[in-house]
């Protein structure tokens, strides 16, 4: 998926950059997603469907962290986590998305750690975290390949 890799990596770079994912860019991944989805599908409403229902369930989770982490996890990646997980249900299924977000924050917790016992970074460092979520989507998108 093209338009995916290509937000993805756009996202990536920026958030790395800036600790910021601008919602230009969640949006037009979330469009073309969907787009995406309606075209390979022919249509398929329950496919469609299917995708959105899951994608705002792994929303919700991020939302609860994101309160529940006093606001220390980004409310872009709560919205990026919507945006990926469109094309990433329909791709892989329910249960490797699920797996590619737990994915993420095993990836992200591995980094952090190494910055901190290197000293590279300091225990209120903040670290971006979707360049995380975008890498675990390349790795499945590779790995199911």
């Amino acid at each position: 998926m093209v338009n995916t890799s290509f937000f993805a990596l756009v996202l990536a770079i920026i958030d790395f950059k800036s600790k910021i994912l601008p919602n230009k860019y969640v949006l037009a991944l979330t469009i073309t997603s969907i787009i995406f989805i309606s075209f390979a599908t022919e249509l398929n409403f329950e496919s469609i469907l299917r995708s959105i229902y899951v994608s705002f369930l792994i929303f919700v989770a991020y939302l609860i962290m994101f309160f529940l982490s006093k606001q220390t996890f980004g409310f872009g990646d709560v919205k990026y986590s919507f945006a990926l997980s469109l094309p990433a249900v329909f791709l892989f299924g329910i249960n490797q998305t699920i797996n590619m977000h737990v994915s993420a924050f095993i990836l992200g917790g591995i980094v952090a750690l190494v910055l901190l016992i290197s000293k590279k970074v300091s225990k209120n460092h903040a670290i971006a975290f979707g360049p995380f979520m975008s890498v675990s989507y390349f790795l499945f998108l590779v790995l199911s390949l």
